[in-house]
């Protein structure tokens, strides 16, 4: 401490090896360090029954992850209802539990939308809720790794995200497993993006696919 490290510093110099998420977050330690560390992601479990992000009918944007700040689905919500009196069809699908839960519940209320939103606290089936989606949505602001994103992409979602996140933008490239969105008014540039996907299924198609091949370098065997 009196060199001026921090105790994960410290710990880091005592350790033969350390494991990390991803590349990023090995970038962001000293050099010192980074030459210990070895880059270990989420493995991520291939899907057994893909999603239909083409198919007929109500179609869903999902969003997985705990009510937070980080994972900013204020700006999701705000952006789905600059959309949702063009595509009525639509439906925004939001599961995770948090301290933001009434505070974006009372966003939903007020953009009007408690018809065509929800919040639900879990999923007694997470892979049913991938199956049933259209579109997978991931607005945070930073991710570690993002395994709800990889989780979506095993199950054929496109995935749309912002460019400046990482961990997302790592494990999405962009459009090629899917959409990652940039500009200074972030509820803007998401609600352009998912425009694009929700007016193009045969894209939603392709980058689908593409995300579950991109998925297989993260398989346990190769992890």
């Amino acid at each position: 401490r009196e060199a001026g490290l921090s105790e994960e510093e410290i710990a880091g110099l005592l350790a033969r090896r350390v494991t990390v998420l991803s590349e990023a977050i090995r970038r962001s330690y000293p050099a010192f360090l980074r030459g210990r560390m070895t880059v270990m992601p989420n493995p991520v479990t291939p899907a057994s029954l893909a999603a239909r992000p083409d198919a007929d009918g109500v179609k869903t944007i999902l969003t997985v992850g705990r009510l937070d700040p980080q994972k900013d689905q204020e700006t999701l919500i705000a952006a789905f209802a600059r959309l949702a009196s063009r595509y009525p069809q639509w439906r925004l699908r939001i599961i995770g539990q948090g301290l933001l839960r009434e505070i974006l519940q009372a966003q939903i209320d007020d953009s009007k939308l408690e018809s065509v939103a929800r919040i639900e606290e879990e999923a007694a089936d997470i892979e049913g809720a991938y199956r049933a989606a259209h579109i997978f949505a991931m607005p945070s602001l930073y991710e570690s790794f993002g395994l709800a994103t990889a989780e979506a992409m095993a199950h054929g979602l496109p995935v749309i995200g912002f460019a400046d996140c990482p961990g997302t933008n790592e494990l999405v490239r962009a459009e090629r497993e899917g959409l990652l969105v940039a500009g200074s008014d972030r509820v803007q540039a998401l609600a352009e993006g998912l425009a694009r996907l929700m007016d193009d299924p045969a894209r939603r198609v392709t980058l689908g696919q593409a995300g579950q091949e991109r998925v297989k370098d993260f398989s346990p065997e190769v992890v």
